[in-house]
Formats: structure tokens, C-alpha cells, sequence
């Protein structure tokens, strides 16, 4: 009975924190209302428009609309007022209870649950990364409230809500495909911002945070945030996508990366994702950075040479993923 009991409570508290890692990242991004959004559409304002009525409608506007009702972004104050004020009190909010629970109440037991149990951000990084996550947030909620606004408004989007709009076969060939193709585009821009030039000038800012923390998963030069935010906004208003296929997906992506730069030890749910030391070793200092680029899979990683191996050795001046050969192995050779 006791273990039962045991089992059940153990069950209730991962539950409650993995949706408070969801909340998180939703928060994080600036993007809750935008799934708000996009879950009641239909509840909301009706039907999704097709492209043509859309385009309809739009020829059928009168000289005197104002510029908010042309671009269907009527009551933009409101939508940006709740988006960005509710994404503070939920960043601040449930960030601070997640930073409390381990990096405070528990930090004297850091070899139970952290990947680097031995060394912590400095004061000064806690603060950079909480007011540059901030700002990116900001920044995040921003985007989101427009996109909220406009949708709310009738906005052309290619979500739909009906599977039988698109059949069976295309909705679950569009789980795997859509998660590739975050897992793809991850990848590749994160490559990429690890070439010298892109590393120094503007990737380099997020490494500064040797010890990731849950704040630190925005904490970038804004640039590379708005990158990795425009390649998931505009899957909706290109690519036919289910909601129910679109909303999980996004928020286990976020999930899984705020997980990645929580600095907590935590094994992958799936066997061909990689547990959360696989990225916190990404940003170990003066020992790997250029290299583990993934955050969904292996796949890209191994199809490129770029997963860490034990018989290289890696800096932050040792650019292109591959490493150098130790010393050991060459004079042996």
C-alpha cells in the first residue's frame, strides 16, 4: 500500500512538472496566447477563410478602413497588452518557482540531479541570462500578439481542424514529417551560428552561460532568436497542418529544450533522443562547444560526424564540429 501510494505521488509530481516545463516554454517564447489561439480558433471567430475569400475580402475594402482593419490587426493594444503581460507574470512566475526548487532549496544536493554538480553560473551570468531571456521574451510576445491578433481577426492560415479536410494518411505522415523538419532546420542553423565569424558575433553570447540554466534557453542575441522562432510561426501560414499534430509537436519541441539548457539531469524519453547532458556538455567551457549540435535526435549528428568522441579533443577555438586528434593517438599512429 505504501509503495502504491509512493508510485502514485511520484507519478502526480512528474506530471505536474513536465506541464510546468510546457508552461515555461510557452511563456518563454512568448507564444502561450498564440496557441491559445490556434487551439480555439473555430470557437473563436468561425471556419478558417480560404486563400480566395481572403483575397476576396481584401478587394472589397473601402478607402476609409484604417490601417489596423487593412491588415486585420483590430484591438492590437489588447492582444499585445495580454501577451506580454502574461507572459512576464508565467516567465518570472514559474521560472522562479523552477530556479527555487533546484538551484536554490536543493543546491547542497546538486549530485542528484545536476549535470555539472560541481559548478554553477556566476552572479553576473544569473543576471545576464535572466534579463537577456527577458528581453527576448519581450521580444517573443511581441511577434506572438501580432500573429494572435491577426488570426483572431480572420487572418489566412493554413491550420485545419478536420482530419477528414485532409485524410488519415496525410495527417500521420505529417507527425514524423513536421518533426524532421524542426529537428532539420535546429540542426543546420545551429551549425551555422557555430561558424567563426556568425560564433564570435553573435552565438558566442548565448555560451557565455557555461552552466545553462531554464533561463538560459532564450537567453541569445535577439537575432538568433527571431531565426529559431520564424522557421516554426510560419509552418501555419504556409503548410497545410493539423492543430492537433502543430500544438503537441511545438510544445514538445520547447519542452524538450528547455529541458536541454535546465541543467538537470535528465534521460531521453525516446532512444533516439539524447538526454539532457547531451546539450549541456554543448556548452561545457574549454571542452566541447563545437560540437553535439543537435536537440531532437542523433540523426543529423551522425550523418555528419559531429556527435563527440572520446579519442578528440575540443575548445571554444577549435571550429567545425570534428575536433582535433589527441596527441596520445597521433604519436601512437
Amino acid at each position: 500500500m505504501f509503495s502504491t501510494d509512493s508510485n502514485i505521488r511520484e507519478c502526480i509530481n512528474k506530471s505536474v512538472f513536465m506541464v510546468t516545463v510546457f508552461l515555461l516554454a510557452t511563456a518563454a517564447r512568448g507564444e502561450w496566447l498564440l496557441m491559445i489561439i490556434y487551439l480555439f480558433k473555430e470557437q473563436i471567430i468561425g471556419p478558417s477563410p480560404t486563400k480566395n475569400s481572403a483575397l476576396e475580402n481584401r478587394t472589397t475594402e473601402v478607402i476609409s478602413e484604417s490601417f489596423l482593419e487593412r491588415w486585420r490587426l483590430q484591438n492590437l493594444h489588447l492582444m499585445l497588452t495580454m501577451s506580454i503581460v502574461v507572459s512576464f507574470i508565467m516567465f518570472w512566475g514559474i521560472g522562479g518557482v523552477f530556479q527555487y526548487y533546484f538551484y536554490y532549496k536543493r543546491r547542497n544536493q546538486a549530485a542528484d540531479w545536476k549535470c555539472q554538480p560541481d559548478k554553477f553560473l556566476t552572479p553576473e551570468n544569473e543576471k545576464h541570462e535572466f534579463l537577456l531571456g527577458s528581453a527576448n521574451m519581450l521580444l517573443g510576445a511581441t511577434v506572438s500578439g501580432f500573429i494572435a491578433c491577426y488570426i483572431v481577426n480572420g487572418g489566412y492560415t493554413t491550420l485545419y481542424y478536420n482530419i477528414s479536410d485532409r485524410g488519415w494518411l496525410y495527417f500521420l505522415a505529417s507527425i514524423p514529417a513536421f518533426y524532421m523538419y524542426i529537428d532539420c532546420l535546429a540542426y543546420y542553423f545551429h551549425r551555422l551560428t557555430h561558424i567563426k565569424w556568425l560564433y564570435i558575433n553573435i552565438h558566442k553570447v548565448h555560451h557565455r552561460y557555461h552552466q545553462p540554466t531554464a533561463f538560459s534557453t532564450v537567453a541569445m542575441h535577439p537575432a538568433e532568436f527571431l531565426l529559431h522562432q520564424s522557421y516554426l510561426i510560419i509552418v501555419p501560414f504556409y503548410f497545410p497542418i493539423h492543430v492537433a499534430v502543430y500544438i503537441p509537436t511545438i510544445l514538445y519541441v520547447y519542452y524538450y529544450g528547455m529541458m536541454d539548457h535546465s541543467g538537470i539531469n535528465m534521460s531521453a524519453l525516446w532512444p533516439w533522443q539524447p538526454p539532457s547532458i547531451f546539450h549541456d556538455n554543448h556548452h561545457k567551457y574549454r571542452r566541447y562547444f563545437h560540437v553535439n549540435f543537435g536537440f531532437n535526435s542523433y540523426l543529423f549528428d551522425w550523418l555528419h560526424d559531429t556527435l563527440r568522441k572520446e579519442d578528440r579533443v575540443y575548445g571554444e577555438d577549435i571550429f567545425g564540429g570534428k575536433g582535433q586528434q589527441l596527441l596520445s593517438t597521433k604519436k601512437s599512429s
